[in-house]
Formats: structure tokens, sequence, C-alpha cells
């Protein structure tokens, strides 16, 4: 295969095998066929939250791209604001949630 195209609205959301994913996630990584790194699209309404969790079980590091709305990054307990072209990295030993604001807050979420 040279490539692969998904459109992440025919991905249904909903928890993975992962126990830090969320409802709210879109695992686009199985409909890509990408092997060496985790993406999500992740649609969070307007006040909610993903899963708090850290990656020393994994060693992984997550990235986050917010792509519409707003929100707060809650990285070891401290909160803060994001919102459309922010990127956010997180190391292995942190935990993170992520909580949307009015508006609710979708962002790409990588993990390798």
């Amino acid at each position: 295969m040279a490539f692969s195209i998904v459109n992440a609205s025919s991905i249904a959301p909903g928890r993975g095998p992962h126990p830090a994913t969320s409802a709210f996630d879109k695992r686009i990584t199985e409909h890509l066929g990408v092997s060496a790194f985790g993406v999500y699209q992740v649609e969070l309404p307007a006040g909610e939250r993903t899963v708090p969790h850290d990656h020393l079980d994994d060693g992984a590091e997550d990235v986050y791209a917010v792509v519409r709305g707003s929100g707060w990054v809650v990285v070891d307990d401290e909160p803060t604001p994001i919102g459309v072209g922010d990127f956010v990295s997180v190391s292995k030993e942190a935990t993170r949630y992520v909580i949307a604001g009015d508006e609710g807050c979708d962002l790409i979420a990588i993990c390798a």
C-alpha cells in the first residue's frame, strides 16, 4: 500500500483498547493502517473532558493539536488555556487531560 486516506466523519467515536481513550475519540490509526504511532481525532462537546492519564506504562509522549474550539489542557493539576492553532506536548510521566470550553474542543492527538 502506497498511501491511505480516511475521513474522520466516517469513523464512530468510542473507547479503544488503551485505558486512556475517551468516549469522544475517533481512532484514526487503525483506519489508516499505521502501526508506528497512534493518531486520534478527539471531539469534545462543551464542558466534557478526556480521561486523566500518564504514559509511564508504555513510555509514550502525547502531542495535541487544537483544530476547533478551545478549552484547557490540565497537566499535573495545572490548567492552561488552549485554542485553535495550539500544539501541546506532554512528557510520559505527567498526568494530563483536556477540558473543552463553551464551544467544545476538537483536537488531533498523536501518541508515540
